[in-house]
């Protein structure tokens, strides 16, 4: 996977009424849940696209990806992936900003898409997104144009995206490279949450230091932090420096 951190204007491009920004220039709420999901882990991420979530995935430009437009919905039931779903470049993915789903397919694999074993949307079914028979790493699904979760069963592929994200994020933040995330830190992260949890991220602004505060819910009096300061700038977990 890349080491060049990914790139976005996603966290100030969205903005939600109401809500009280802790930079001035991101008015959304930055939030992530993770959840087990059969043998998959489902990050899910705000805000987003799919320019960000494709790079963080680190699968490779050449590869392809199917792309499923919108619900396929008859009398209250999910249908499965329609016969007339695209199949395109990896690469490609960055243009679609509507209600999608993209599922990787590695390049040179052949597929019959009336006997792909997939429900649309992917939350349908997030246990049996990823087609890992054909070769694919990882389906993703975007909703309102900013909500992603990123679907796999590839731990390392799922810390790597949080990871990024959480980088992105820090760069949008400050208008500058953050130091790099300690991988120990985003491990303690991957324990899947239970159903409704979710997790806000903010960067405290500080003249000396870097600070995140993760807070469950968006629950002040539930939160840990991240500190980054010193002579060596490496990340350490609590609330001081």
């Amino acid at each position: 996977m890349s080491t060049v951190p990914a790139t976005t204007d996603s966290f100030s491009r969205h903005i939600l009424a109401g809500f009280k920004p802790h930079v001035p220039h991101i008015q959304y709420p930055v939030t992530l849940g993770l959840y087990q999901e059969g043998d998959n882990l489902a990050l899910f991420l705000a805000p987003t696209d799919l320019a960000l979530v494709r790079q963080l995935t680190g699968v490779p430009a050449s590869d392809h990806a199917l792309v499923l437009h919108g619900a396929a919905v008859l009398d209250d039931a999910f249908l499965q992936a329609e016969p007339q779903a695209k199949r395109i470049n990896w690469a490609d993915v960055d243009q679609f900003h509507d209600d999608v789903d993209v599922i990787h397919i590695p390049k040179n694999t052949p597929v019959d898409l009336e006997d792909l074993d997939i429900l649309t949307p992917i939350l349908a079914a997030p246990h049996q997104a990823v087609p890992t028979d054909l070769g694919s790493r990882v389906a993703i699904g975007l909703n309102d144009g900013c909500h992603g979760v990123i679907i796999s069963p590839d731990h390392q592929l799922i810390q790597g995206c949080l990871t990024g994200f959480i980088e992105a994020y820090t760069t949008a933040a400050t208008g500058r490279r953050c130091p790099k995330i300690q991988p120990d830190l985003v491990a303690a992260l991957l324990q899947p949450m239970q159903a409704g949890e979710w997790m806000e991220l903010r960067l405290l602004p500080h003249k000396k230091i870097f600070a995140i505060e993760l807070a469950i819910k968006g629950d002040d009096t539930n939160a840990s932090r991240w500190v980054c300061g010193g002579n060596d700038l490496n990340w350490r977990d609590g609330w001081s420096w």
